[in-house]
């Protein structure tokens, strides 16, 4: 059931963003909502809270949220909680999110090094990526000092692995692999 209210919902508000020409924005504020969320206790309970009757939590959310969110998403999530559908809210995002990121061509890619890349360098990754993909690119750098070296790419589910670490245990391997009798040693 819930793969199939995040499928209907999600589809709904994108369709609205495509109407309006706002999907990114509406991805964007939708996000930052479920951020918010995720982080504050007080908001958390309002919204998920079965005791809290909808237009409580309507007005609640209208008090906090009317100057800084898309009117489209506000009356959104009173459509939600009119339905009884805001428990569905982290899988409806992730749907909308997967729909607007195929219409919009947006590719995210985490990289993964050492040390934290500063700008420039990802911003060179990032046009290497664009003149060979005909994508979008979005990038995120997560720091694993166990790679030594190198950076490893994750691409949906792809993972291109360009680590000293990689290397190291591929060179491993075929030492491993090698006769004791062709090594000189009896």
């Amino acid at each position: 059931m819930r793969n199939e209210v995040a499928s209907k919902y999600s589809r709904a508000l994108f369709e609205l963003g495509k109407e309006h020409d706002n999907l990114l924005e509406l991805k964007e504020n939708l996000n930052e909502f479920w951020q918010l969320t995720l982080e504050n206790e007080d908001l958390n309970e309002l919204l998920f809270h079965q005791r809290i009757i909808p237009e409580d939590k309507k007005n609640t959310l209208n008090q906090i949220f009317a100057e800084q969110m898309e009117e489209d998403i506000l009356y959104f999530l009173f459509i939600l909680i009119d339905k009884r559908r805001e428990f569905f809210l982290e899988s409806i995002i992730k749907e909308f999110n997967t729909l607007v990121d195929d219409a919009e061509s947006i590719l995210h890619v985490e990289v993964t090094s050492a040390v934290e890349l500063n700008d420039s360098i990802l911003d060179k990754l990032k046009e290497k990526l664009d003149s060979l993909l005909d994508y979008n690119i979005l990038i995120k750098n997560n720091v694993d000092e166990e790679i030594i070296a190198g950076i490893v790419l994750k691409i949906e589910d792809y993972i291109i692995d360009g680590s000293l670490r990689n290397e190291l245990s591929s060179l491993k391997q075929k030492l491993k692999a090698i006769p004791v009798s062709k090594l000189g040693v009896n």
